[in-house]
C-alpha cells in the first residue's frame, strides 16, 4: 500500500505491505460494507479508521482487533446504519490464513492519466 507503480505494471504484494501490527489477543479482521447513503457510508469509513483499520478497497478495511473491539466496532457500525439500507460484514481471520494475503494491482493508462507528476 502506498507504493507507486509504473503504468501497466502488475504488483504482487504480501502481508508485509500492509504495515499492520497485531498485539496479543488480537486477530486480523476484514470489514466490508455496502451502504447506499453517502453520509452513512462516510461515517462508516471514519468509524473503521478510528479503530485503526486500514482501507484496502473503497468500502473495505483490514486490521487487527481484539474480540471486545470487534464487538464494539460491530455495534457502532450497526448503530450508524440507523434505518438506512446497508450491510456490514466483520470477518476475523486466523493468522495462518491471513499470512496468505495477496494483493494484485494493475493500472491502465486511463486510471493513471490523472496521477502523473504526483
Amino acid at each position: 500500500m502506498g507504493r507507486i507503480v509504473k503504468r501497466k505494471e502488475v504488483v504482487k504484494t504480501g502481508i508485509d505491505a500492509l504495515d499492520l501490527v497485531g498485539r496479543p489477543g488480537e486477530v486480523a479482521v476484514y470489514v466490508f460494507y455496502d451502504i447506499e447513503n453517502d453520509r452513512v457510508r462516510s461515517r462508516a469509513a471514519r468509524i473503521c479508521k478510528d479503530f485503526g483499520l486500514e482501507r484496502t478497497q473503497f468500502s473495505g478495511f483490514v486490521g487487527y482487533l481484539s474480540r471486545n473491539k470487534r464487538e464494539e466496532l460491530g455495534i457502532k457500525l450497526r448503530d450508524n446504519l440507523d434505518g438506512s439500507t446497508g450491510k456490514v460484514l466483520i470477518q476475523p481471520v486466523c493468522d495462518k490464513d491471513f499470512k496468505q494475503y495477496r494483493e494484485y494491482i494493475e493500472l491502465n493508462d486511463e486510471a493513471d492519466a490523472g496521477t502523473e507528476g504526483e
